[in-house]
């Protein structure tokens, strides 16, 4: 899982990262879920609009992966660390 700084614009967008774009095949246009939780905002991607509707499996996977990291003692200066790290090797 590749994990990036990115910034909102003072248009409200968020621009992912070039290399995550690649990575994924994103295009221009592509549709995404935002999910809201108390102190994150996740991007799914969806390929149509029934996608959207259902979530329930994202949920479900978003809930395991917070338990995972919360029973790791993983916070969020562990994760600004990784990335720096990341991008250090990356450079």
């Amino acid at each position: 899982m590749d994990i990036d700084i990115t910034k909102l614009t003072s248009k409200g967008q968020v621009v992912i990262p070039q290399e995550i774009r690649e990575e994924k095949k994103l295009k221009s246009g592509e549709r995404f879920l935002v999910y809201d939780t108390e102190d994150s905002i996740v991007l799914k991607r969806i390929k149509n609009l029934k996608e959207a509707k259902d979530i329930k499996e994202f949920e479900e996977v978003f809930a395991k992966t917070w338990k995972i990291a919360k029973s790791r003692n993983v916070t969020k200066k562990d994760v600004e660390k990784e990335i720096v790290e990341h991008r250090k090797e990356n450079a």
